[in-house]
């Protein structure tokens, strides 16, 4: 009875690789592989507008210049005057003058020494020339010619000048220009979940 259970026992043991051997092999090969195809890539493009300038901008200024008139007017003239004059009179007087008397100091010698001894001397009177102003000098005017109305002609400021400025605008010009943002080119893009090859050749 053991001997018939371990036979039974073996051959289902052998059965059962031989199954799993058979799914093994039925596996296909590329059920996990992962497959990658190239999908075309439109190009983008964008349409800019370029805005150039021409001319720029310019100021101009122009000066509108002053306006000057001249008017007459009335304006006193004085007259022609002539200066006299008549100098001073001196005249030479002689004078007594005192010179009031004091001491000074003078070297002497005294019992065979040599001193200095303050001696008195007395006043002095003398006589000096001096100029004495007689009669005062003068100055006068003396009128020729009487005084007067005279026209003169002035120039006088009627109306200031002005600036003016003038601004010229730029001259711009606009152009449409487009432009390809992105190329035309492919990229790899995840293969359908079933591909019909993954084979180099297909």
């Amino acid at each position: 009875m053991r001997s018939a259970a371990r036979k039974n026992w073996t051959r289902v043991l052998c059965f059962g690789l031989a199954g799993l051997s058979v799914l093994t092999v039925a596996v296909p090969e590329n059920a996990g592989a992962e497959c990658y195809v190239q999908a075309p890539l439109r190009p983008v493009h964008r349409t800019f507008i370029r805005r150039d300038v021409v001319e720029p901008g310019v100021y101009e200024v122009s000066r509108r210049p002053g306006q000057h008139g001249v008017i007459q007017q009335q304006v006193a003239v004085a007259g022609a005057v002539v200066w006299h004059e008549t100098p001073p009179v001196y005249k030479t007087v002689t004078v007594r003058v005192r010179k009031p008397g004091g001491s000074i100091w003078r070297e002497q010698c005294v019992g065979g020494q040599a001193a200095v001894c303050r001696v008195r001397v007395p006043p002095q009177e003398f006589l000096v020339e001096k100029q004495v102003l007689v009669r005062r000098g003068h100055r006068w005017a003396e009128r020729v010619t009487p005084d007067a109305v005279a026209l003169t002609e002035r120039r006088v400021l009627l109306r200031p000048y002005k600036n003016y400025a003038h601004f010229q605008r730029p001259y711009i010009a606009f152009s449409r220009e487009r432009v390809a943002v992105q190329p035309e080119g492919a990229r790899w893009v995840p293969a359908p979940s079933q591909p019909q090859c993954c084979e180099p050749k297909c």
